[in-house]
């Protein structure tokens, strides 16, 4: 809210702040600016919905700009784009909405630069160095060949960010491939620059080899047949490298086959720990929602009342003409409080309900308690800009008393208005 709604936001920070300080001062005036801070933010969210909307394709320029890590490698340009769009926000809450979208162009530009940046900035940097130091260094001297290679993997990772700037893994591989031949080519010179400094014969540079193949293969022989051609040794070195290969593959297998019961047994419980702790995490979820949507209403405006994940809220504070179905102007902030009750949950499905007493014909009772309900459901999507197509709306007339008609108390408490934010387990007749 803060970057969606920046102005409101700050307001209701200050009348949370004060609420605070006065409800430290056990003084009553606590109640009135925390009911002022939440109706700024139902407004902030109102102003948040707007701002999501128009800046749509900004948002997902700079969520892939953050996934790249631009916020950390590229932290001071990042903040100047933050600063940016941060303008375009205070813009659409001052309403000034056209100015806004025609400054949105600049800042998706900056947000894709960015990010083109930071998924650079990692792999093919490092790939751009090493090539950079081994030339250096004159290792073209040395390994032409080798270095010829680092440059031509290195030329086809930037070409695959100039195609596909999403396509990280493949430009990755290739980067690799040039920092791992830009490393061969400087370990390739390095040996060359020792046979040269230390004035190796042919002989020597071959004894050197062969004392190589020696190291690497002591731990499994301790004589290497190098009286036979290279290629026999080679040959002969990796029969018994794989011989190895294969009894261990033989031994693993029968250790696997052994402890496969027990491995079973404890992915099982680690699955139901798991499970348990997700429904544990999610009934706290949805008690804390609940819990924060009985805190909005006085007695005297609605009951809140959960159903297992479902909430319904039976409002009686709605202050109708007899006998009509607009909406007063006194029943703004009820509706209001509604509507911030609602974006509580931005995935429920939501059944708006009309209900009267038995006063009146039963055709009239049933036509006033459709159009009420039909009403209110449009405030929700017009003022509180909740999609209609998560909007039902239904008149059920005097057929659903929640209490007995007997009484004038008894008549009010059945005119209500009940809306039900309906999360997958409810059924909406």
């Amino acid at each position: 809210m803060n970057i969606f709604s920046p102005t409101l936001y700050k307001q209701a920070s200050q009348s949370y702040s004060d609420a605070i300080k006065w409800a430290s001062a056990d003084d009553p005036k606590a109640n009135s600016f925390a009911q002022t801070g939440l109706s700024t933010l139902a407004k902030a969210n109102a102003n948040a919905v707007q701002s999501r909307y128009i800046l749509e394709e900004v948002l997902n320029a700079r969520s892939k700009t953050i996934a790249a890590g631009a916020s950390t490698s590229q932290a001071s340009k990042f903040k100047e784009a933050e600063k940016s769009f941060l303008g375009l926000t205070t813009l659409i809450e001052s309403g000034k909405v056209s100015k806004a979208k025609d400054g949105r162009t600049e800042v998706l530009k900056a947000y894709q630069q960015l990010e083109l940046i930071a998924l650079k900035g990692d792999t093919v940097e490092h790939a751009k160095m090493a090539l950079a130091s081994a030339k250096k260094s004159d290792v073209d001297d040395h390994a032409p060949k080798t270095l010829k290679l680092a440059e031509e993997e290195y030329q086809l990772a930037l070409n695959v960010f100039d195609a596909d700037r999403n396509n990280v893994d493949k430009a990755a591989v290739h980067a690799n491939r040039s920092l791992w031949y830009s490393q061969r080519a400087s370990q390739i010179s390095e040996t060359l620059r020792h046979f040269e400094s230390s004035d190796y014969s042919e002989e020597d540079k071959v004894l050197w080899y062969q004392e190589q193949i020696s190291r690497l293969a002591a731990p499994i022989t301790n004589e290497v047949a190098y009286n036979l051609p290279n290629k026999e040794v080679i040959k002969g070195l990796n029969a018994d490298i794989q011989g190895i290969i294969n009894a261990n593959a033989v031994l693993l297998g029968e250790l696997e086959a052994s402890s496969a019961g027990k491995q079973q047994l404890a992915r099982e419980k680690e699955e139901v720990l798991m499970l348990s702790m997700q429904a544990q995490r999610e009934n706290q979820a949805a008690a804390s929602k609940f819990a924060f949507v009985q805190s909005l209403f006085t007695q005297n405006e609605a009951e809140v009342y959960r159903q297992t994940n479902d909430v319904l809220i039976r409002a009686y504070g709605f202050d109708f003409p007899s006998g009509k179905s607009e909406i007063e102007s006194t029943n703004f902030a009820l509706l209001n409080k509604i509507t911030e009750a609602i974006s509580t949950f931005p995935h429920a499905k939501i059944l708006v309900s009309g209900h009267t007493d038995n006063v009146g014909g039963d055709q009239f009772n049933l036509s006033l308690s459709e159009a009420r309900a039909e009403k209110v459901a449009l405030f929700l999507n017009q003022v509180g800009n909740i999609p209609i197509e998560r909007i039902e709306f239904k008149g059920y007339g005097k057929q659903r008393p929640v209490i007995s008609n007997e009484t004038a108390e008894g008549r009010a408490a059945n005119r209500r208005v009940e809306i039900l934010i309906i999360n997958g387990t409810q059924s909406k007749t």
